[in-house]
């Protein structure tokens, strides 16, 4: 736990939200808090709606700030507040909800204070928002247990980071954390990368595998891109889960596995079900435990705390204020469509090249086309030297710590494995 002086603890508890409570005929009240409540057809959903006109996954509500966040999951009917159809909105006031065929009501509560914590860090995960600190606090109590998590969130956020940090922090931590991007995976050899093959199971298959689940026994498994596992995987996955025990492919004979499961997607699960592309029993299975990711644009008070540690980690810690300097005040338009990583990526940039703004303004890797200001954008052939020099020290020194791992090297520096690959080719570094 990291020192706070007073201060700092007052504001670390005064995290304030209006929650509400919905109404359902024939239901007592029901109220809403900060985790989301799933409305629908399907037996597995919070509030289950006896409604034919009712999607498997409708709706879901959650309290945010100043209100209930209501937000459709892509229903075939669409979700309506007092006549106007809502795709995602926050209620503050009492009205009517109406979803296919039914009316509920919802009735705003006082604002309460929610319990934080006073941590600003869990694992390589840091933020010193009361969003965050709650999420902290969340993460510990569940890391001890064996339920399934599935973490959401933008690209760039850190859902990696989660996985990583619940194993670490988990009774497993002495166990394997093993990673499957499922958007990667080849669809011919997508069951086999699961769940192993026996020797001539197909053209190709030379000698016996494990697949991912055996190779995670006794620890984690990270199912990342969960929204892109081809649809004919989904029931075998379900069973893996439901019974604790694989096949491999080729083979008659189940084998046991002991294997706590970490998820995590960027797709909108909820419309995928509604459109039978994602099976709701799968969802509901791993979703045990539901984590959002905010994106940075979202809780900007983060980015001093971030900075500081991108700075130590790469041995500049005494470039901190200039760093957060430059961030905040050049860079304060600037919404970090790539989140934490764009961030990570910037800060070691501006923390590796020398001082003042008008040196490295113009070359911070920036996503999604944002720009510094006019007054800064000269960039003369000593600065393309510098990042160059920078880049290939940097990449050099990765591909040192890590034995040239190239899914190591892409965690550490907050990157893609292609980008990844993309600089040790320009400079010439090998990779294993």
């Amino acid at each position: 736990m990291s020192a706070l002086n007073d201060a700092t603890r007052a504001r670390a508890v005064q995290w304030f939200v209006r929650g509400g409570q919905l109404l359902v005929p024939g239901r007592d009240p029901l109220r809403i808090g900060v985790s989301p409540i799933v409305l629908g057809r399907d037996p597995s959903c919070g509030v289950v709606l006896d409604d034919r006109e009712v999607s498997a996954t409708h709706c879901e509500l959650r309290a945010e700030g100043p209100g209930v966040l209501l937000r459709d999951l892509g229903s075939r009917n669409g979700t309506f507040v007092g006549g106007v159809r809502v795709r995602e909105g926050i209620l503050t006031a009492p009205c009517s909800i109406h979803v296919g065929g039914s009316v509920l009501g919802f009735e705003p509560l006082e604002k309460e204070r929610v319990e934080v914590g006073f941590d600003e860090d869990f694992g390589p995960l840091v933020g010193s928002s009361p969003r965050m600190r709650h999420l902290f606090r969340l993460l510990r109590e569940v890391a001890p247990t064996d339920l399934s998590i599935l973490v959401t969130g933008e690209t760039g956020t850190g859902k990696e980071l989660v996985a990583q940090a619940v194993h670490e922090h988990s009774s497993r931590s002495a166990g394997p954390f093993v990673v499957l991007d499922c958007a990667s995976i080849p669809g011919p050899l997508a069951e086999s990368l699961l769940f192993g093959h026996e020797r001539g199971a197909f053209t190709g298959a030379t000698e016996r595998r494990s697949g991912a689940f055996q190779d995670a026994h006794r620890g984690t498994i990270f199912l990342d891109e969960l929204g892109e596992l081809p649809p004919e995987l989904q029931p075998k996955l379900l069973r893996v889960l439901a019974e604790r025990k694989v096949k491999r492919v080729g083979s008659s004979a189940y084998e046991p596995v002991d294997v706590r499961v970490v998820a995590a997607t960027r797709r909108d699960l909820g419309r995928s079900m509604n459109t039978g592309v994602f099976r709701s029993d799968l969802f509901f299975r791993i979703a045990q435990m539901r984590i959002e990711l905010p994106p940075l644009r979202d809780r900007r008070e983060d980015i001093p705390p971030l900075v500081q540690r991108v700075c130590e980690r790469i041995g500049r810690p005494e470039r901190t204020p200039d760093v957060v300097d430059l961030i905040t005040s050049t860079l304060a338009q600037h919404d970090f469509p790539g989140n934490v990583r764009e961030l990570v990526n910037v800060a070691s940039v501006a923390a590796s090249l020398p001082r003042g703004a008008e040196a490295v303004a113009s070359v911070l890797p920036l996503e999604g086309g944002g720009e510094v200001a006019p007054a800064l954008s000269a960039f003369s052939e000593a600065k393309r030297v510098a990042v160059g020099a920078f880049e290939q020290r940097y990449f050099s020194d990765l591909v040192r710590a890590t034995d040239g791992n190239v899914s190591e090297m892409a965690r550490r520096a907050g990157m893609e494995r292609h980008h990844v690959r993309a600089f040790l080719k320009k400079y010439g570094l090998s990779a294993r």
